[in-house]
C-alpha cells in the first residue's frame, strides 16, 4: 500500500499560484505533504520543454501533484522520473489533449484527477484501465466578505477576465462609459483589491471559455473559480452558467444573458436593482458557495476515493 504525499506547487515570485489552495486544504484536513525539488529559475525552460523518462518507481510513495496541462512536465518535475504521480490537472483544453495523453502513457500513470468532466470522459476513452476522478474546481473562501446589499453598492458593472473585461467596451463604447463607473487601473492591483471591487459591485458579466474562446475550448464547458468568487461576493452574475455548476448546486446562480438584447437587459437590471429577487439570488449564491465551494470539500473527496483504490492517505 503506497502512501500518498501531496507536493507543494512552485511558488512564483511575481504573482499568485492558484494551485497552492488545494495543497493548503490537503494539509489542513490532515493529508501528508512534502516539498518538490524544482530547478533553479534559470533552468525552468529545461524543465518545461525537456521531458525525461521514468527511470524507476518508488515502491512506498505516490505523489499527488497539482498541474496544468500546458506545464505538466514542470509541475511534476523531477519526481515523475522516480515516483508514481497522481496528477490533479486543470486546463486540459483540446490543444493539450494529445500532449497530456502522451505524458500519462510515458510515465505509466494509473490514477488521475481532472477538474473538467468532459476532459475526464475523453481521457477514459483513451485509458479505460486508468482510475479517473472528476472534481469541480474549488476556491479558498477566505477573504471574501458579504459586502453591502446590491442597492447600496457604488460600482454598477464590473467585468473581469481577459475576454469578458472588454465585452461591453467593444460592443457599446459610448454606453460603456455610463455603465462602468469603477476606478481605473484595477487590473494591475492585487487579490485583496479584487475582493474589494467585487464586494462593492452590483453586477458582472461572466461566461465560460466555451463561449468567450470557442476555438480554444472546442466544446469543453467547465466550472472555474471566477463563478465562486462572484458568488462569495454577492455580486449579480449575468452571462451563462456551465452545466457543471448548475448540476453541482442544483439551480442556476447566473441570470442567462439575452445575447440579442444584452445591453437592454443589463440596463434593465441596473434600473431595477432594488427588486428583492436579485438580492435573494445573490444571498443564496453566497450561502451555497460557502457550503459547497471550498477546496477542503474536494480534498476530502479525493482522500476517500484514493483510500477506496487502496492507497494510504
Amino acid at each position: 500500500m503506497k502512501k500518498v504525499i501531496a507536493i507543494a506547487p512552485y511558488i512564483y515570485k511575481h504573482g499568485c499560484n492558484f494551485k497552492m489552495h488545494p495543497f493548503i486544504s490537503w494539509e489542513r484536513i490532515g493529508g501528508m505533504v512534502g516539498h518538490g525539488h524544482y530547478p533553479p529559475e534559470k533552468t525552468h525552460g529545461f524543465a518545461y520543454h525537456i521531458e525525461l523518462p521514468t527511470f524507476w518507481n518508488n515502491k512506498k510513495k505516490a505523489l499527488l501533484r497539482f498541474a496544468q496541462a500546458q506545464s505538466l512536465c514542470f509541475d511534476t518535475f523531477p519526481e515523475y522520473t522516480c515516483y508514481e504521480i497522481i496528477p490533479l490537472i486543470w486546463d486540459c483544453w483540446p490543444m493539450f489533449f494529445e500532449k497530456t495523453c502522451k505524458w500519462l502513457k510515458r510515465h505509466r500513470v494509473k490514477t488521475a484527477i481532472f477538474t473538467s468532466s468532459q476532459t475526464a470522459e475523453r481521457i477514459k476513452q483513451c485509458f479505460p484501465k486508468m482510475s479517473i476522478l472528476t472534481i469541480t474546481e474549488g476556491i479558498c473562501t477566505d477573504g471574501f466578505e458579504r459586502g453591502e446589499t446590491l442597492n447600496n453598492r457604488k460600482i454598477n458593472l464590473f467585468e473581469m477576465g481577459s475576454i469578458q473585461r472588454g465585452y461591453f467596451q467593444k460592443k457599446y463604447p459610448e454606453q460603456y462609459k455610463v455603465l462602468h463607473n469603477k476606478p481605473e487601473g484595477w487590473e494591475n492591483r492585487g487579490q485583496d483589491d479584487l475582493h474589494r471591487f467585487l464586494e462593492n459591485s452590483k453586477l458582472t458579466v461572466i461566461f465560460p471559455r466555451s463561449i468567450t474562446e470557442p476555438e480554444t475550448a472546442q466544446g469543453i464547458e467547465t466550472l472555474t473559480q471566477r463563478y465562486w468568487e462572484c458568488m462569495l461576493s454577492r455580486i449579480l452574475m449575468v452571462g451563462h452558467a456551465p452545466k457543471e455548476l448548475t448540476d453541482l448546486v442544483g439551480y442556476n446562480p447566473v441570470i442567462e444573458m439575452d445575447m440579442e438584447h444584452d445591453l437592454e437587459q443589463i440596463e434593465g437590471i441596473l434600473s431595477d436593482i432594488n427588486n428583492p429577487k436579485y438580492q435573494e439570488l445573490v444571498d443564496r449564491n453566497r450561502e451555497t458557495a460557502l457550503r459547497m465551494g471550498s477546496w477542503d470539500i474536494r480534498m476530502k473527496q479525493i482522500m476517500e476515493w484514493l483510500r477506496g483504490l487502496g492507497y494510504e492517505v
